[in-house]
């Protein structure tokens, strides 16, 4: 995809993806929230609706990554690591500590969820913690799933984390045209492939000696 829009537009996103890293990573420095290792429990009934960036961003990490795994997606012989792989995300391994078997790749809210805020019918930030998060104390007291407002986070941690809404819009900028385009992660980015191992295939010079497309064999003598 390099020297294409699409490459561009995936180059603008792998970009914003390190702002959030960066971000997040402030934000857990202040912050006492932690997800717990190896949870994943957000993953096994939720398959993300994804934009067109997004999907391509993942087929090309993918097929820079997981080769075999993206050319069986594409061909339709892609095996899903659970043994529901019609429920939530087909990528979700729960024989794996870690789970997420495209982590490299992963889409937007993945990226987003457990350590971002939103914004308020005030516009204000607010950030409140994943249900499955442990509570403050030991006693038990003082749920940390609660909603925090952005003056409480600035006052208890001296930190507001970034903001879903704004990041999200972000994402939705790099290819505005498209932005109606969500899809379920499965269908989009199998597409992506194909659409990639298309390009991929009309960049490559041909092989010597080889006809043009369009330019019919000789005839034998």
């Amino acid at each position: 995809m390099n020297g294409t829009s699409l490459g561009g537009m995936v180059t603008e996103l792998d970009a914003l993806y390190g702002q959030i890293e960066t971000a997040q990573a402030a934000w857990k420095l202040a912050s006492p929230f932690r997800c717990a290792d190896g949870c994943g429990t957000c993953c096994i009934d939720f398959e993300p609706d994804v934009l067109p960036v997004e999907a391509a961003y993942l087929a090309v990490w993918m097929l820079g990554f997981q080769r075999e795994r993206a050319v069986a997606l594409a061909t339709g012989t892609f095996e899903s690591p659970r043994s529901d792989p019609g429920r939530g995300c087909p990528f979700f391994d729960p024989g794996n500590a870690h789970h997420c078997t495209v982590y490299g790749g992963r889409a937007l809210i993945c990226r987003l969820f457990g350590y971002t805020g939103d914004r308020g019918k005030d516009g204000e930030p607010r950030w409140k913690p994943c249900k499955f998060l442990p509570v403050e104390g030991n006693d038990g007291s003082a749920p940390r799933r609660r909603q925090y407002s952005g003056a409480e986070l600035l006052e208890r941690f001296g930190a507001i984390p970034p903001l879903m809404s704004d990041l999200s819009a972000r994402v939705v900028s790099i290819d505005p045209v498209n932005s109606h385009l969500r899809r379920p992660l499965r269908e989009a980015v199998a597409d992506a492939i194909r659409h990639a191992l298309l390009m991929e295939r009309f960049s490559s010079p041909p092989e010597p000696n080889t006809p043009a497309p369009d330019t019919p064999a000789p005839l034998a003598s």
